[in-house]
């Protein structure tokens, strides 16, 4: 291997925190420029022999050992280097007028692939928790009857006007023959949908106490709620179903990282957080304090008993989708590489932490996929066919959004069991 590529190679370790700025951007805006030059060579310079001996060299390379890395530097943290930190958006002002949480109506409309020029409503709220108002993209059912809720989380550079579910996911046209209503907060920008510490966001309130009660007076409810997300949104996810059994019967996750204790899973939040301008202490205060032990699912996914419980994750391989999607680009397409093999390892420790505890659960583990969008939805109907049992309250004809004949209420979906790593994405 030449200088230049066992310099790529070295680079592995600075690509994975170069991963964590990839969020609900596609890979076109995936913030490569905070890549520090002088750890890496041009990729566009890389032939294709070149290439593949630098993803040999990360495929070498076992995430235990990624973590091992991080773990070594004791209590110091990972550089960002110079021009890794930007700003990605700024958040509504706060307005200290705001005392009591309400809707103050629809901003805007957005249409679908159909056509239908209302498929997408923009609400505003007035938080009282957080002291400003919040736009909310919403999907009504467009089914007949009570339906439940899902709410859909985004990714960690999540913008404020709209979210990755409508204009990555399509989830107007993905969901428009059921009978649910999909509800995205936006403009979460790495904010994990938590409580911060020393700053005026509390975007775990809002969720859990102020929008439900909004949503539950705007639109014909069944009492159900379900919470999905994609990376960070997919970690917030399944949290806030573990720490909220009140407030969701469901949760499906794709590609999340659901450790903040262990090396790799602080310096995941860490970078997520500080690549994008913030100070990780504000959110949870040190490392290893309470409010990070509390955050740590894996440890005590004690209150995902009784839920459905989905949740999914590419293996890190190379597949048509990942070369449709990056391309030439071949920074990019080692960021999502990396980053991905992170998430299949921890959602492997999380299968097995669910299998210690007895919590059911399903789980798919694609044959391929990187962490981009299109793996993020492979699965996407698998997870929603295995939580919507819960969401109705009985019996569901697979495919539909309406009660049926098949299954049984207790049993969460009939292709769900413990630990079914077996399973694929398709």
């Amino acid at each position: 291997m030449s200088f230049g590529l066992r310099r790529a190679a070295a680079a592995t370790a600075g690509a994975l925190a170069v991963a964590l700025t990839l969020g609900s951007a596609t890979p076109a805006f995936a913030q490569t420029a905070s890549i520090d030059p002088s750890t890496l060579i041009d990729p566009s310079a890389l032939g294709q022999e070149d290439f593949e001996a630098i993803i040999d060299a990360v495929g070498s390379v076992p995430i235990g050992s990624a973590a091992g890395i991080l773990g070594s530097v004791g209590s110091a943290d990972v550089p960002l280097g110079e021009g890794s930190s930007e700003t990605v958006g700024t958040p509504t002002p706060v307005d200290t007028s705001i005392t009591e949480t309400e809707f103050r109506g629809i901003e805007r409309y957005r249409a679908d692939e159909a056509g239908n020029d209302q498929a997408y409503e923009y609400w505003t709220i007035a938080s009282k928790a957080m002291q400003r108002e919040i736009t909310v993209e919403v999907v009504p059912s467009r089914g007949t009857g009570d339906a439940p809720v899902l709410y859909m989380l985004d990714g960690v550079g999540a913008p404020i006007r709209s979210t990755g579910w409508a204009h990555q996911a399509y989830i107007a046209d993905r969901m428009k023959d059921e009978n649910v209503h999909v509800v995205n907060p936006a403009g979460a920008y790495a904010s994990y949908y938590t409580d911060w510490e020393e700053f005026d966001q509390r975007l775990g309130t809002f969720l859990t106490e102020e929008l439900p009660a909004i949503v539950d007076e705007r639109l014909n409810t069944n009492g159900k709620a379900g919470v999905g997300g994609i990376s960070m949104g997919a970690q917030a996810a399944m949290h806030l179903a573990a720490t909220h059994p009140d407030v969701y019967d469901a949760v499906m996750s794709f590609s999340g990282f659901y450790s903040t204790m262990d090396a790799l899973g602080y310096q995941t939040v860490r970078l997520s957080v500080e690549t994008r301008g913030g100070d990780v202490e504000n959110m949870w205060g040190p490392h290893r304090s309470a409010r990070w032990a509390e955050n740590d699912t894996i440890s005590h996914p004690e209150g995902l008993r009784g839920k459905a419980v989905y949740f999914s994750a590419g293996n890190a391989e190379i597949g048509p989708d990942d070369v449709k999607q990056y391309g030439a680009n071949y920074q990019d397409l080692i960021i999502g590489l990396v980053l991905e093999m992170g998430v299949y390892e921890n959602s492997k420790a999380f299968e097995k932490a669910l299998d210690r505890a007895g919590i059911e659960h399903k789980v798919d583990f694609a044959d391929t996929g990187l962490h981009n969008w299109p793996n993020f939805l492979k699965n996407f109907e698998s997870g929603w066919d295995y939580i919507k049992p819960a969401l109705y309250g009985g019996d569901v004809e697979p495919g539909t959004g309406t009660p049926g004949a098949s299954g049984s209420a207790g049993s969460l979906g009939t292709s769900g069991s413990l630990g079914s790593s077996g399973s694929t994405g398709s």
